[in-house]
């Protein structure tokens, strides 16, 4: 078993009502803790957060050709890098799973 801590920001952190979590897993991929790991400890909007942060048809997760889920615009980093989603945690991984970032105004 290995030890992940996940920050959770915008509204993934308001949907979730926490900051940061530690998990453990056993051989997971940063795509089982989005599908599985995260949701099961919070059961009670596990739905919403699939939702959230997967693209869904038809209340199915999308995936791509290589079967792994599609994201919405949420940019995932572990330690500090953008990694895929069959990224293999390790021992001591800090995720952080931060929103869409809308642009700003065009100035006339």
């Amino acid at each position: 078993m290995i030890k992940v801590k996940v920050k959770f920001f915008g509204r993934l952190r308001e949907l979730l009502n926490v900051r940061e979590e530690e998990y453990q897993v056993d051989n997971a991929t940063l795509a089982d803790l989005l599908l599985n790991h995260i949701p099961s400890k919070h059961r009670d909007v596990a739905k919403d957060w699939k939702e959230s942060i997967f693209v869904t048809i038809r209340d199915e997760i999308a995936v791509d050709r290589k079967g792994i889920p599609i994201l919405k615009n949420y940019v995932i980093l572990v330690g500090g890098k953008s990694r895929e989603l069959s990224y293999e945690l390790k021992d001591g991984d800090e995720i952080a799973i931060l929103p869409p970032v809308g642009g700003g105004e065009d100035e006339d």
